[in-house]
């Protein structure tokens, strides 16, 4: 990182034993943990501990929401329709949700062991990222950078 240029990668800062949960898992008891842990995310694991996904703090925030799908989306003097259908149902999916599964992430970008944290910072910062699961080549999960450990990375000399 540009702060402390030394090179250091995810596998230098991941906490190698992140919260996982099942798609299964009740979104009351997902809080219950992110709350107790003051956590901002958990890594979604198949049985193989393979990851399939991701769900933060903020997907259980956007329940919380008035419900009022998007039908359009202006961007410079052009105004473009969405699928309203598909974009609804995946709306009230996430809204009304009562698992993981229902409002997980399963696009999930990801690092590997050796991604610098310079590469992960500017994931971070540009796809507003809370949490980047660090994945073996196989999808395995190995742990988890979240926005603390690169804080502290940012911040603090190696070793301390």
């Amino acid at each position: 990182m540009s702060r402390h240029s030394d090179a250091r990668v995810a596998g230098d800062v991941m906490d190698r034993a992140p919260l996982t949960v099942s798609g299964d898992t009740s979104l009351d008891d997902l809080a219950q943990h992110l709350i107790k842990g003051r956590l901002d995310g958990a890594c979604v694991v198949d049985d193989g501990n393979r990851l399939v996904g991701v769900i933060t703090t903020m997907d259980l925030i956007f329940q919380e929401q008035q419900a009022r799908p998007p039908h359009v989306f202006a961007f410079l003097d052009a105004v473009f329709a969405f699928d309203r259908r598909r974009q609804r149902k995946a709306f009230i999916r996430k809204l009304t949700g009562n698992a993981v599964a229902d409002i997980m992430t399963v696009d999930v970008i990801t690092a590997q062991i050796d991604t610098p944290l310079s590469t992960i910072a500017e994931q971070m910062v540009e796809q507003h990222l809370t949490v980047l699961p660090v994945v073996d080549g196989d999808g395995g999960l190995l742990g988890m950078v979240d926005k603390r450990a690169m804080l502290q990375a940012a911040f603090t000399q190696p070793g301390t």
